[in-house]
């Protein structure tokens, strides 16, 4: 295996440096010298850088860490063709991301050893590619490398409308032509031993070799007691570490993860990180997709942010769902004017800035008297002539009453209870109208009775007289 070492990345030393001052390291260009390198060892042409591309997967780079996100946001050839690559024309495309601190091209190029990853490189039918990096809130950076190519036309056949390179943001000149000098790096056979040692040649360095051996250059390091700070020399000699050295360990596949134990409870929750999903997640636990959506109170489109926790299973507790990740327009906060600003940071684009926050760019531009052409700068305020949503707020379900059947003796009291008022009162009026009847019978009796006594009284008197 003959891995082509392309040497391209000293062409443009302006941009390579300011994209390096914003990131602390890895540069866009330097993914498409390295995505090149692979390709060129295949025996393909290189991919040219387009303007276009690189704006999009800048864009992508800086929502993608403005977000935190542990995985694509998807459809990367909408988004091209949307943004005006391929003139209308059906746009085939593909996304490689990795995601880390500090990382070095020999460590995302491992994230991106696998087949899925190497399209760019493998693929004969990509013309095109672009690259962007972005720093996420919490020091993440993010690099993006997305490749194309249009339906019905060869390689050189199609122009981007957009000239030359800007990833990253930084100026530079034109890079469609990127150099095609090669070295050969070839992989050094065991010896008698069964231990394999690499001669350095002239235009060999430390993450091409590390590449092309599949290792890392911490491994070239430490096994040889070498810095990448002193450089190589032509003929020096380099052990290289594989799976049968005592003491080596070969790296962690991209997107493992350590399995959660239960609690006491028997709950489970993971943390996620970098390069998983509801479906690697899921499958790593054995469990459904729709349990873990119904368990933490999530849509399978809402995307996963580096951190949030999931609940796998619940135990014996009742799981507390977890609140769906704010997007950016809803963290906004007001200022003491009442109106909303975005903060620009390093190495941030209008159009980056726009994509964040799902607005029209032009409407961007319009609310703060700018122009295509107008430049920008880190710490600048720009208004937001936006009205954030209200953020969800999950109200707790209402305590259920529990209903006990009621008992004889509670149905004899109940019942008693509510006649005895009305007999009672009953009684009381019955009396209350009595006593003025009898008052008046009692008074007819005794006419009646005074009557009769005179009566007879009379009667007595005539008879004797």
């Amino acid at each position: 295996m003959i891995l082509m070492v392309l040497l391209g990345s000293a062409l443009y030393p302006s941009r390579n440096a300011a994209a390096a001052l914003q990131t602390g390291g890895v540069t866009p260009f330097d993914l498409i010298i390295a995505m090149n390198t692979i390709r060129v060892s295949n025996g393909l042409s290189a991919l040219v850088e387009d303007g276009l591309i690189n704006a999009v997967a800048q864009s992508t780079a800086e929502i993608m860490a403005a977000n935190q996100m542990s995985w694509h946001i998807g459809d990367v050839s909408g988004r091209l063709a949307s943004a005006g690559y391929g003139g209308g024309a059906k746009v085939w495309a593909t996304e490689n991301f990795a995601v880390g601190s500090g990382s070095s091209i020999d460590e995302i190029l491992l994230a991106w050893s696998d087949a899925s990853h190497m399209i760019p490189a493998l693929n004969p039918a990509y013309c095109n590619v672009g690259a962007g990096v972005a720093t996420a809130p919490d020091g993440m950076v993010y690099y993006v490398l997305q490749a194309a190519y249009t339906s019905g036309k060869s390689c050189g056949e199609y122009n981007s409308p957009v000239e030359g390179g800007t990833s990253g943001g930084s100026a530079g000149a034109n890079t469609t032509g990127v150099s095609q000098v090669v070295v050969p790096v070839k992989i050094a056979s065991p010896d008698a031993d069964g231990k394999v040692f690499h001669v350095v040649e002239a235009g060999q360095s430390f993450w091409s070799i590390a590449v092309t051996y599949q290792i890392t250059i911490n491994d070239l390091e430490v096994w040889n007691n070498l810095s990448r700070d002193s450089g190589l020399r032509i003929g020096q000699r380099l052990f290289i570490p594989g799976s049968n050295t005592v003491g080596y360990s070969t790296p962690t596949p991209v997107g493992m993860f350590a399995i959660s134990t239960p609690d006491l409870d028997g709950r489970i929750v993971h943390t996620v990180a970098a390069y998983q999903t509801l479906t690697s997640i899921s499958e790593s636990y054995g469990v459904e997709i729709a349990s873990i959506l119904a368990l933490n109170g999530i849509q399978k489109d809402w995307p996963l942010q580096v951190g949030q926790q999931l609940v796998i299973s619940a135990g014996s507790m009742t799981p507390s769902p977890t609140q769906r990740p704010l997007t950016p327009i809803e963290k906004l906060t007001p200022a003491s004017d009442g109106m909303y600003y975005h903060e620009i940071r390093s190495g941030q684009t209008l159009s980056g800035i726009a994509g964040l926050y799902k607005i029209p760019e032009n409407d961007l531009m319009n609310w703060n008297g700018l122009n295509a052409s107008s430049t920008i700068y880190s710490g600048q305020r720009l208004v937001l002539m936006v009205t954030p949503p209200a953020t969800p707020t999950r109200t707790p379900a209402p305590a259920t009453a529990t209903r006990l059947a009621p008992t004889a003796t509670a149905t004899l009291l109940s019942t008693r209870s509510a006649a005895s008022p009305t007999v009672a009162a009953a009684g009381r009026a019955a009396s209350s109208v009595g006593k003025p009847l009898a008052g008046i019978v009692l008074i007819v009796l005794a006419a009646l009775g005074l009557g009769a006594a005179a009566y007879f009284l009379g009667k007595r008197r005539v008879l004797g007289g």
